[in-house]
């Protein structure tokens, strides 16, 4: 499914390497995911979310707190995508979680799914190759996704960045697009906490002529702690925990009251004529 990020002709696999007509070659790592990511792209020398990040995001989406939004994106690619025989994708994957949890739901459901990721980070694609033998990853960027055109059923999006364009090149004629934001009242409590007072998300809608608006929802629900680590979890897989004082951090994590999350959904379908 990979194309070369060289010259955009595709690429097989054979004897551990991937490999496109013009013979560029990308080997893959022992852990199963390929670097398609040229060197004279990237913007600095690890990019993308740092080790500490990645392994609280982990712990604490590996304790099930996102599991109703993970439940609700599987739902909604059940009812809405076009095909038996789907083929997802996340763009923007970190570790892997959201696509290997909806991929097992997808399989559950009798729907053939075939998963696919890219994240910038090389440090999350190691983790989610490792974690997840049944998913294909690769470290690349959102903005030039080294898959074919017209080639997807679905694309998903959690909190990632992200070229509309880049998602319309890749996805077949009415292929779907959900596009995970937070919502207006996501961790209020915890930016409370940070920053005294906290403004509320704005929600934007998508203006394309690639995409049509198919469904938007938001998904919301209340989270219990059983300690400071599980905090501390949440905190550290956010951007407020590297721009926070220590008092603040310790008064979040001392804090015995809910945390409410809420996510802002878009289901979007690809036009035909796109």
């Amino acid at each position: 499914m990979w194309c070369c990020p060289a010259c955009g002709l595709q690429l097989q696999f054979e004897n551990g390497t991937w490999r496109c007509e013009s013979n560029h070659t990308f080997d893959q790592a022992k852990e199963g995911y390929v670097n398609l990511q040229l060197a004279q792209e990237r913007n600095s020398k690890a990019p993308g979310d740092n080790k500490e990040m990645i392994v609280a995001r982990r712990a604490f989406l590996e304790k099930g707190f996102y599991d109703p939004l993970v439940e609700r994106l599987a739902q909604l690619i059940k009812s809405h995508c076009n095909t038996d025989n789907v083929s997802l994708f996340d763009a923007g994957c970190g570790e892997g979680y959201y696509l290997e949890q909806i991929r097992s739901k997808l399989d559950n459901t009798l729907l053939n799914c075939r998963a696919a990721g890219c994240d910038i980070s090389k440090v999350a694609i190691q983790k989610a190759a490792k974690a997840h033998k049944k998913c294909h990853f690769a470290v690349a960027s959102t903005f030039k996704i080294p898959v074919q055109s017209s080639s997807l059923d679905t694309v998903i999006q959690v909190f990632a960045p992200s070229s509309e364009q880049e998602i319309a090149r890749i996805l077949k004629p009415g292929g779907l697009w959900l596009l995970v934001n937070p919502g207006p009242a996501h961790l209020q409590q915890l930016k409370q906490s940070i920053y005294n007072e906290s403004k509320q998300h704005s929600l934007t809608q998508l203006e394309s002529t690639n995409f049509s608006l198919h469904v938007r929802e938001s998904v919301g629900f209340d989270m219990a702690f059983k300690d400071s680590e599980e905090r501390l979890n949440l905190l550290k897989m956010t951007p407020f925990y590297w721009h926070a004082s220590e008092q603040s951090k310790n008064q979040f994590l001392q804090s015995s009251s809910v945390c409410q999350t809420e996510f802002d959904i878009q289901v979007l379908r690809k036009n035909h004529d796109s």
